[in-house]
């Protein structure tokens, strides 16, 4: 056998003789311990001292306070947490407006969202379609040939015989008479 094997039966050894030594105790103490125990056990139907009770009591009655606490608590946060989501669904609605005053190119239809970031994205978004409309427009009115004058009539303006020789203002005077 090796060394470690003779310290193990060794140690066995000495296990085994202190089961064989007499208790501390003597057999009637420990009975009376046992009685005592059992007398405290036979105090309460259900087996608790009358100590013990009271701790259990003290113990319940505590933690109905602090159940009664956190939901206040609870309760306080949710309502703040509702005020708040109320406040910023109310800036984010200002924000909304101010960037739609701002630019006024804008079609209010495309700027929605409700958060900063989705109006952001949105905002634009509406900034990508209205330069692609202005684009497309544009290379619309680059097609159309140019006809060199302004489309429709020019405006009537009265005559003047300003600048015109006595010969002129007769034959003029004359051809309105007869038109």
């Amino acid at each position: 056998m090796s060394r470690w094997d003779d310290e193990t039966v060794d140690e066995r050894d000495d296990v085994d003789e202190a089961d064989d030594a007499p208790d501390a105790l003597g057999r009637d103490e420990e009975a009376a311990l046992a009685l005592a125990a059992l007398d405290v056990i036979a105090d309460d139907e259900d087996g608790l001292s009358e100590e013990a009770r009271a701790e259990l009591e003290a113990v319940a009655d505590a933690e109905e306070e602090l159940n009664g606490a956190l939901e206040e608590a609870l309760a306080e946060a949710q309502q703040a947490l509702a005020a708040q989501r109320a406040a910023t669904r109310a800036a984010v609605a200002r924000y909304r407006e101010a960037l739609l005053a701002a630019d006024g190119d804008l079609p209010p239809d495309l700027v929605h969202g409700d958060t900063l970031e989705e109006i952001d994205a949105s905002v634009s978004a509406a900034r990508q379609a209205v330069a692609q409309i202005r684009e497309r427009l544009t290379a619309e009115a680059r097609a159309i040939p140019s006809r060199g004058f302004p489309v429709g009539s020019p405006a009537r303006t009265p005559h003047t015989s300003r600048g015109l020789t006595p010969a002129e203002k007769i034959a003029a005077g004359l051809s309105e008479r007869y038109v």
